[in-house]
């Protein structure tokens, strides 16, 4: 009945109302800044964002998403510990998931035995018993998917204090805290580590890093990389915060707000050199997307992006494509292989569908698909690696 009513109604209102100030983040923040308590170094990585150019950089779904994690975090009392069972429901934890995000999650493993006691039944902190009850079960359905991958040992390897330090659900198999995000995690690392050798990898650009449950899980595993992450807060501060406590002995570095950084159309020059130096100088570096462009050629080794693409709209996307065509010899996505995306332009057609097979990430020419393979979880996603040639 709801797509009956929608096809009726004439496109131009519906661009026009998916343009209301509801959708934008700039006057949100604007009216409600003073109601957040939350961290200065929040506060002051959003005052940046809404007045750089990296707020073009956005998509309006994400602007509507950045409101509602906003809204989250305050109706959690301005907790951002909290974030796992708030913000991060809007990212990769799975509490219903769908029948084509779980069928071959299932049919991998739908005659596997395990005999180990498992907590199908634990309420977890701040979800309700069913949302619970969904949440063991699945997380116990990918960790016998993990098992048969071989990479069971691996999951001890990850520090409780990124995957269940902020609230985090998880259920207990055999003395491990496992929770969702660690298997996923360790999903993306084997995909990733089969397209391109990840230790030798030794810089790495991380787009849309999320909670950064990827980067801790990369960074574990290979210790001597350089690991940059583009984001936009609070998803940038969220990540910065889970790796400085994990990484305690890495040096880490807020990048963003650096002036002499900040791109102002043409790029190059002693601000190009800047940025370079100093993402040599710290482990771990936290930038926004307006300054990929200052990055130099071939800089990266490795760019991956998860999970993130497909929320963008096309002329979002193309911004990123152009910079990673510029500044890596490789990269590697993960995206759904068909989605639509909110709020993004007056026709559906050209500029909210997205179709992995229709090449409609416009990945230019010199990019070499070198991978590419469905995901464990969720089903309907898909993994590509590319080189890059120059």
């Amino acid at each position: 009945m709801n797509k009956y009513l929608k096809s009726l109604i004439p496109p131009a209102l519906i661009y026009i109302f998916n343009r209301l100030p509801i959708h934008n983040f700039k006057n949100f923040w604007k009216k409600n800044k003073n109601n957040f308590l939350v961290e200065e170094e929040l506060k002051k990585m959003i005052d940046f964002f809404v007045t750089s150019r990296s707020y073009k950089y956005v998509s309006n779904y994400w602007h509507y998403l950045n409101i509602k994690n906003m809204k989250q975090i305050f109706e959690s009392n301005n907790n951002i510990n909290n974030f796992s069972t708030s913000v991060a429901l809007n990212y990769f934890t799975f509490i219903d998931p769908t029948e084509n995000q779980v069928h071959k999650t299932i049919t991998n493993v739908e005659n596997e035995i395990f005999s180990s006691k498992i907590q199908f039944f634990k309420k977890q902190k701040n979800l309700n018993y069913t949302q619970s009850m969904k949440y063991n079960f699945l997380t116990f359905l990918l960790f016998l998917n993990l098992i048969k991958i071989n990479y069971y040992e691996k999951l001890k390897s990850l520090d409780d204090e990124g995957y269940v330090g902020f609230g985090d659900p998880y259920i207990d198999i055999e003395g491990i805290k496992v929770t969702s995000d660690k298997i996923n995690s360790l999903f993306d690392f084997d995909k990733i580590n089969r397209f391109c050798n990840l230790n030798n990898q030794k810089t790495i650009l991380e787009i849309g890093a999320g909670s950064g449950r990827t980067s801790q899980c990369i960074m574990t595993f290979n210790s001597n990389c350089k690991y940059v992450i583009c984001d936009i807060p609070p998803a940038l501060f969220i990540s910065y915060e889970r790796l400085r406590k994990v990484f305690k002995n890495k040096k880490v570095g807020l990048l963003y707000n650096n002036h002499n950084n900040e791109f102002k159309g043409g790029g190059g020059g002693s601000s190009e050199q800047d940025l370079n130096s100093q993402i040599n100088h710290y482990d771990i570096s936290f930038i926004m997307p307006h300054q990929l462009s200052l990055f130099n050629n071939r800089f990266f080794d490795l760019t991956i992006a998860i999970d993130c693409l497909h929320e963008m709209d096309k002329k979002t996307i193309n911004k990123y494509i152009n910079n990673i065509n510029k500044i890596s010899k490789a990269f590697y996505f993960s995206v759904w292989k068909k989605t639509n995306v909110p709020f993004s332009g007056l026709f559906n057609r050209f500029s909210n569908n997205l179709n992995y097979y229709s090449n409609d990430y416009n990945l230019p020419k010199n990019f070499k698909k070198e991978f590419e393979e469905d995901l464990i979880f969720p089903s309907n996603f898909i993994s590509s690696g590319y080189r890059i040639n120059p």
